[in-house]
């Protein structure tokens, strides 16, 4: 995910009020997802998942992902319920995003993924939605077609119709909006693999920097799954666990509770 704003107005009043974001605004200039920055080598083990999942440590992305399909086939649809956590004022300035997405991590020249950023700056929360096919900038949705709020249900569906057309679809369960549109490959060189599926909370770069970590206490995807080329649907049984490292700390902790539902938590 990629986020570029420009700001073209003389004064902007805040409130200490959680609010989601308007359309072209932000107090960031400049915001960006990146494809997972994968931390090789021996790493210290996170106990307690309640599964026999793979963990692997990242400098960004939390979460589970299908790191490859069965032979022979390629992903092409992948789903996702989560609700928007309730960000507290007082946690200080930081950020994340949740997100469904295809592709990104051993394929890591496209990513096609839509969700929600979730941010904290001084007394003020923000709530946006945003779709992104990397590495083009991610685009931000009007709150006016598609509000967020804390507490809303958020359904992100992504479905590849060809390595270089896709659909994005979100619904606000809990408003009753939904947002479709379709999404062309930037260019030949950003086609789709179809090799990996996610479920992601990601610490996404901010003027070439990851922001600081908020703390959204725990995100739960659930009725997770992802369609192939074949037709066929798998949940989240052999995916791998990813966790977020930095500096030698595990910032997140992550359970699959069950072959459509995983659990991620601000450790």
């Amino acid at each position: 995910m990629k986020f570029s704003t420009i700001i073209s107005c003389s004064a902007l009043i805040f409130s200490s009020a959680a609010r989601a974001l308007p359309r072209g605004f932000s107090d960031h200039v400049l915001r960006r997802s990146n494809p997972s920055s994968r931390i090789e080598g021996p790493q210290p083990q996170t106990a307690g998942t309640s599964s026999n999942a793979t963990i692997q440590y990242s400098g960004n992305w939390s979460g589970a992902v299908l790191v490859s399909p069965p032979t022979g086939e390629t992903f092409n649809s992948a789903v996702g319920t989560f609700t928007v956590p309730s960000m507290p004022s007082v946690n200080g300035n930081g950020a994340a995003a949740a997100w469904v997405g295809i592709d990104g991590d051993t394929f890591a020249t496209a990513i096609l993924q839509a969700g929600v950023f979730f941010s904290v700056t001084d007394e003020t929360v923000e709530y946006g939605a945003w779709y992104e096919w990397w590495p083009n900038y991610a685009t931000d949705i009007d709150t006016d077609d598609f509000p967020v709020s804390a507490g809303d249900v958020i359904t992100v569906n992504i479905d590849a119709s060809s390595n270089s057309e896709g659909i994005v679809t979100l619904t606000n369960e809990s408003a009753g909006k939904s947002f479709v549109i379709n999404l062309t490959s930037p260019t030949k060189l950003s086609y789709l693999g179809g090799q990996n599926a996610e479920w992601i909370i990601e610490d996404y770069t901010q003027n070439g920097g990851l922001v600081p970590l908020a703390n959204w206490g725990t995100v739960t995807f659930v009725n997770a799954s992802a369609s192939t080329s074949a037709n066929n649907t798998l949940g989240l049984e052999d995916a791998t666990i990813f966790d977020i490292e930095q500096y030698n700390d595990i910032m997140t902790f992550v359970t699959i509770e069950s072959n459509s539902s995983v659990s991620i938590s601000y450790a």
